[in-house]
């Protein structure tokens, strides 16, 4: 019968030198770990609240769901003139969708959102019921589109909680990581004449090596809000923050660094299993004394946040009846990581064991009896 033999271990990874988040000016702001989900530091995360430009995160996802990127649009003559953030469109002229959508994220231009808005949805009426059908799809529950672009209207709002998970959607789309990771872009000038140089808005991605993305936005109603994201190669994770309500462009940034900087010190990347790694010992049926040790068959590596606990699960007979192989499996271990499972790996006989002689059968049918 196979029954567990070893619930768990202690094992913690040491807590890093600051475990309290610093200090940040934003009216609401979340930081989260995806992989897991884990919130690593919050203020205010559910406080329904203007979002402004992060809102082209949204208008961005629906274009790369509904357009190829070669396809054309007309830049119409009211995005020309929306005014605010802009990537310079003139009315009439005719761009590709990954300059529009290069438009869209770099510079934070309204004329590129409306312009993509009439190009998918045929009217930006029709565009914006679009985006609210999606923020539904995602369960943005506290999300509501009045505008493709964001500049403040009654109704349209949003959670950092919610500007997250549209952040974490839009990331699977690798022309969006691509697009928000650029400091500075090019796309071509009105009616095809010379080059447009656009200017990414986002100061984080000049201020921290680590960031690549993702939207900032600034209006009176929302202040200077920022979604970013950024990366610890070494360690393998990425966190994401959302901020809305910074008081500058530069405390934005600021912030955004300490935040993401903060987060990334939390995790480590550590041997959580090493091959040939004796867990358990099992008896040899009918061979007194004999054990047959349960190894681990390939090393387990993982991102463990710091101070967290880890609980491995082995599942294996206590009793193997022989002939045993040396490699042969005998079982799995599992480890979980707060209820979640980091990884698993199969057991092996850590040597051989033979067939037991026949003193030794009678020997081991005498102990049973007595």
């Amino acid at each position: 019968m196979v029954v567990a033999v070893l619930c768990a271990t202690g094992a913690a990874v040491a807590a890093p030198a600051s475990d309290r988040p610093p200090d940040i000016a934003a009216r609401s702001y979340i930081l989260v770990e995806p992989a897991s989900g884990a919130v690593l530091a919050r203020r205010a995360p559910n406080a329904v609240l203007p979002m402004a430009s992060t809102t082209k995160m949204m208008t961005a996802l629906l274009t790369l769901e509904r357009a190829s990127l070669d396809q054309t649009a007309v830049v119409p003559r009211e995005a020309a003139a929306i005014g605010g953030s802009s990537a310079g469109l003139v009315a009439g002229e005719r761009l590709t969708i990954r300059d529009l959508l290069i438009g869209l994220l770099v510079p934070s231009g309204n004329d590129a959102a409306i312009t993509l808005a009439d190009r998918i949805g045929g009217t930006q009426a029709r565009f914006v019921a679009m985006m609210n059908r999606r923020a539904r799809s995602l369960g943005l529950r506290s999300t509501r589109f009045v505008t493709p672009h964001g500049l403040d209207r009654p109704g349209h709002h949003s959670t950092v909680r919610d500007l997250v998970r549209l952040a974490e959607a839009a990331w699977q789309h690798p022309e969006f990581r691509a697009i928000v990771s650029r400091k500075r872009a090019t796309i071509p000038g009105p009616f095809g004449r010379g080059r447009r140089v656009l200017r990414n808005e986002n100061l984080l991605l000049s201020l921290d090596p680590e960031a690549d993305g993702v939207k900032t936005g600034h209006t009176a109603g929302a202040g200077y809000a920022l979604v970013a994201h950024a990366s610890r190669r070494p360690a393998g994770v990425g966190l994401f923050a959302a901020m809305i309500g910074e008081p500058s462009e530069a405390a934005r940034a600021r912030d955004g660094k300490r935040l993401l900087d903060w987060g990334l010190s939390q995790f480590s990347r550590v041997t959580v299993l090493r091959q040939g790694q004796v867990l358990a010992r099992g008896a040899v049926r009918d061979r007194p004394g004999v054990t047959v040790g349960y190894a681990v068959e390939g090393p387990l590596v993982a991102v463990v946040r710091s101070g967290q606990r880890m609980r491995q699960t082995i599942v294996a007979p206590g009793e193997l009846v022989a002939p045993v192989a040396a490699g042969q499996p005998v079982g799995e271990v599992v480890v979980r990581l707060g209820g979640r499972v980091i990884g698993r790996r199969t057991l092996v006989a850590e040597r051989g064991a033979s067939a037991p002689s026949i003193p030794e059968r009678i020997h081991a049918g005498l102990d049973r009896l007595l």
